[in-house]
C-alpha cells in the first residue's frame, strides 16, 4: 500500500489526518497511513518528485493553483471541476496508470449547503439568482462553480485587494456569471440571500460588521477554526442559516477517500459501496471535536 497525506501551509490545524484515518479503519483498511506535510508552492514539485510513495494526496492552501500548473506541464489528467476552477485539491498517483487531479471542493460546498437546507426543512432556497462571494483565492473558484450549480447568475466578489481578483472574476465570467468586484469592508451581511466566504478564519471581525437587526439567507464559510466562530454566532443569532467549513470538509473528504480506498487496494465497486460508512466515520470525528 502506498502512502497518503495532506499538503499545504499552514497545515498543523488540518483535520484531514483524523478524518481519513477514521474512514480507513471503518472500512477495514488496517495498513492505511495518512500524514501531514508542510510545503509551500515553490517546494511542491520537488516534494512530489522526492516522495514517489505518496500515492494519494489532499492539497490545501496555497497549493491548489500550483497543482494545476504541474498537471499541465506533466500531462496529468484533470477533472472538469479542477479545470473550471483553476485549482485542484486531490492528486492520485497510482503505481501504474494515469495520474489524476481532482477538485472535490465544489461537490463539498454544494453538498454542505444542500444538507443545511434539508435539515432546516426549507421548502425553497433563501436566495434568488444573486450571491456574494468573499475572497478571491483558489477556493473562490470552487465557490463560484458551486454558486452556478445552485442557480446563481450574478455575483459580487468582495476582496481585500482588488489587484488579486482577476482569476476569480475570470472563473465567474467563464461560467457565464456576471461579476463585479467590491471592497471587503463594504460587504453587508444579508444584502443577498446567499454568501459564500472563502476567507481565512479570523479575516472577518464580528465586532465591526454592519449587521441588520434580522437576517434571512444562508452564509457558507469555508473556515472551521475557532476564530471564525464569533462571526458565525453573530449571523446565526440574527436569523441566518450558517454552514461552517466542517461540513464542506466532510463532504469533499468523502469524495477523496472513495478514490484513496481504491489506491489502497479496495475494489472500485466496494469502495463506492463503502461511501456511507466512510461518511459516518468522518462525521463522527467532526461531531466530537
Amino acid at each position: 500500500m502506498g502512502e497518503f497525506a495532506v499538503l499545504g501551509s499552514p497545515i498543523a490545524h488540518s483535520l484531514s489526518p483524523q478524518l481519513h484515518t477514521a474512514a480507513a479503519a471503518a472500512i477495514g483498511l488496517t495498513d492505511f497511513r495518512y500524514g501531514r506535510i508542510e510545503v509551500q508552492e515553490a517546494g511542491l514539485e520537488a516534494l512530489l518528485d522526492s516522495h514517489p510513495a505518496l500515492v494519494g494526496l489532499s492539497l490545501t492552501m496555497p497549493l491548489k493553483r500550483r497543482l494545476l500548473e504541474l498537471a499541465g506541464a506533466r500531462g496529468w489528467q484533470v477533472d472538469a471541476d479542477a479545470l473550471a476552477t483553476g485549482g485542484g485539491n486531490t492528486l492520485l498517483r497510482p503505481p501504474e496508470g494515469p495520474v489524476d487531479v481532482l477538485n472535490t471542493d465544489v461537490a463539498g460546498i454544494v453538498e454542505a449547503i444542500t444538507e443545511a437546507l434539508a435539515e432546516r426543512g426549507a421548502a425553497a432556497a433563501p436566495w434568488s439568482d444573486a450571491a456574494d462571494v468573499l475572497g478571491a483565492g483558489a477556493t473562490a473558484g470552487s465557490a463560484l462553480v458551486a454558486a452556478a450549480r445552485l442557480g446563481i447568475a450574478h455575483v459580487r466578489l468582495f476582496v481585500r485587494d482588488r489587484t488579486r481578483a482577476g482569476d476569480a472574476r475570470g472563473v465567474a465570467e467563464s461560467l457565464g456569471l456576471t461579476a463585479s468586484v467590491c471592497d471587503l469592508p463594504d460587504w453587508v451581511p444579508g444584502e443577498r440571500g446567499l454568501t459564500l466566504s472563502t476567507l481565512p478564519a479570523g479575516a472577518l471581525d464580528a465586532d465591526r460588521l454592519p449587521y441588520r437587526s434580522s437576517l434571512e439567507g444562508l452564509f457558507f464559510d469555508v473556515a472551521y477554526a475557532a476564530s471564525a466562530a464569533p462571526v458565525h454566532r453573530a449571523l446565526a443569532d440574527r436569523g441566518a442559516i450558517v454552514v461552517d467549513g466542517g461540513r464542506m470538509l466532510l463532504h469533499q473528504a468523502v469524495e477523496q477517500h472513495v478514490r484513496f480506498a481504491r489506491l489502497a487496494g479496495l475494489d472500485e465497486s466496494l469502495a463506492e459501496q463503502a461511501r456511507p460508512t466512510i461518511r459516518d466515520a468522518m462525521d463522527a470525528v467532526l461531531r466530537s471535536r
